[in-house]
């Protein structure tokens, strides 16, 4: 219990005082309390005329300042003295990212747990330059922390590690988890996921509901052609597409395999009796309308995505427990093979779990997403998102600039339907306006973003207010994290021994 006003002893108010001046020196004595002319004194004769502090006017007559009767209160009770109370900007259930920097308090949020009461959607997307720490967050908040609670966590890993570059950076990661990436590599000696893989629905464009479900083969495979084109199919290349990949799946089903992108190629440079006379056209004809695409699509498996997407699915190709990481390090920046490779996970992951009898929530991972949305594609991992809801799925994409995402196309519509937003710092004063307006955050966010220190993002929450953070990683993350290896004498192994870790 504490008292939070004072009294003056009684002795103190028969004091004499004695006030010197330049002249001469004055002596006077307090005035008895009967003697005051102060109405309030006889309003109120619990008043006591002694608080200890003297008043300019007051003391020329012995008074001081009045003080009340003292209260008897608690801490707790006399928190109400602090009216300006900092609060935290989020609600304390979720998992830790970090700390508010305007109240100090710890940020909590999770966005599938926050769906839908705080989000319409458990999509992400960060933006920052390179070397704003946006990685350590994807890695620690997007990773690691989810799968303490039991999550499932699927990477795509495109940057290449400073340790090693014939490998991703999540590769010591995965292998600390006790597994092993999925590698693809040009060429073969990797692995290799088929488009026609029964994990993806079989039905064509022309059997395809409207209702929310992920892309199909058919989907799938014409977006692959166009990404191989570089422009979009026309209406006769596309019933040449459809046609043969028909024929294909009969032809398989026949001889008990499983389709691939090879049989399609043959069935459009070959196309069968019954089609033909089913279109009422010749064989010739049919052929016409396919053989660019037939052709190009040719090239490509044999050279680009050579052994990556024209056999059957390879065997390590499987959602684990935990963390799975598709290692696309190897692939070349230009060019459609990356793109293509990477909706293809996408497409393929996105059936299984919609199939899945016993789901778990998931985390998608992508770095250096800007090859999935800058593309043909985009059209199909829109439509994977639209049923990221129905299997607890919760999208991430990572991104260097809002350059990266083309105006007015799918792939802007992708980030402005993710709900949960992070913006790292932006060097050059175009990207900062760009976020801000993407993202439509206040014209006050501009010189914040320009200027946000390494670790440090402007978070926003649905359509709540944008709040600056520090994001925050322990002892152990920071060397599971670590991006930095190349440019550092010390090893990992040296660093885990010296915290207890076990090494990868």
């Amino acid at each position: 219990m504490i008292s939070i006003f004072t009294r003056a002893p009684k002795e103190t108010r028969k004091t004499i005082k004695t006030i010197k001046t330049s002249k001469t020196t004055v002596t006077k004595t307090n005035l008895p309390t009967e003697s005051v002319s102060a109405p309030l004194a006889e309003q109120r004769p619990d008043i006591t005329w002694d608080a200890g502090r003297q008043t300019r006017k007051g003391s020329r007559y012995g008074l001081y300042d009045p003080a009340p009767e003292g209260a008897i209160s608690t801490t707790r009770q006399a928190e109400v003295s602090n009216l300006a109370v900092p609060w935290s900007p989020t609600s304390y259930k979720g998992l830790l990212f970090g700390i508010d920097l305007e109240s100090g308090w710890g940020v909590m949020h999770d966005p599938i747990f926050a769906y839908p009461h705080t989000v319409n959607n458990a999509n992400v997307v960060v933006i920052g330059d390179i070397g704003s720490a946006k990685s350590s967050a994807g890695k620690t908040w997007g990773c690691l922390r989810p799968m303490i609670i039991g999550r499932n966590v699927i990477v795509i890993d495109k940057k290449p590690s400073d340790s090693n570059p014939e490998e991703g950076e999540y590769a010591e990661l995965c292998r600390y988890q006790g597994g092993e990436p999925v590698t693809f590599k040009i060429g073969g000696g990797g692995s290799c996921i088929n488009i026609f893989d029964p994990s993806i629905s079989a039905e064509t464009e022309e059997d395809s509901t409207t209702g929310e479900t992920p892309p199909s083969q058919s989907m799938l495979l014409r977006a692959v052609a166009e990404e191989v084109l570089g422009r979009p199919i026309s209406p006769r290349e596309g019933k040449a597409l459809r046609t043969a990949h028909r024929r294909a799946l009969k032809d398989a089903a026949t001889q008990g395999a499983t389709p691939t992108i090879r049989l399609v190629i043959n069935r459009m440079i070959d196309p069968a009796e019954e089609d033909c006379t089913h279109l009422e056209i010749s064989k010739a004809t049919l052929r016409e309308w396919g053989y660019d695409v037939a052709f190009e699509l040719e090239r490509f498996v044999e050279e680009d995505l050579a052994g990556m997407i024209d056999n059957e699915t390879t065997k390590d190709v499987k959602l684990k427990d935990g963390l799975t990481v598709f290692d696309v390090s190897q692939l070349p920046e230009n060019g459609p093979a990356l793109a293509i490779v990477m909706t293809v996970i996408n497409t393929w992951m996105t059936n299984r779990l919609f199939k899945a009898k016993n789901r778990r929530q998931t985390h998608f991972v992508v770095e250096e997403a800007w090859h999935l949305v800058q593309t043909s594609v985009a059209k199909v991992i829109r439509r994977n998102q639209k049923v990221s809801r129905a299997i607890g799925l919760s999208n991430w994409f990572f991104f260097h600039h809002v350059s990266d995402i083309p105006a007015g196309t799918d792939a802007e519509a992708i980030i402005k339907e993710c709900d949960t937003v992070l913006v790292y710092q932006q060097k050059k004063a175009p990207d900062a306006r760009a976020a801000v307006d993407m993202f439509d955050l206040p014209a006050s966010s501009y010189p914040t973003i320009l200027n946000l220190a390494t670790g440090t993002c402007l978070m926003k929450i649905g359509n709540e207010a944008p709040f600056e953070v520090k994001h925050l990683r322990s002892d152990v993350e920071t060397i599971l994290t670590d991006t930095d290896k190349a440019l550092v004498a010390r090893t990992t192994s040296e660093k885990e021994q010296d915290h207890g870790l076990k090494t990868a």
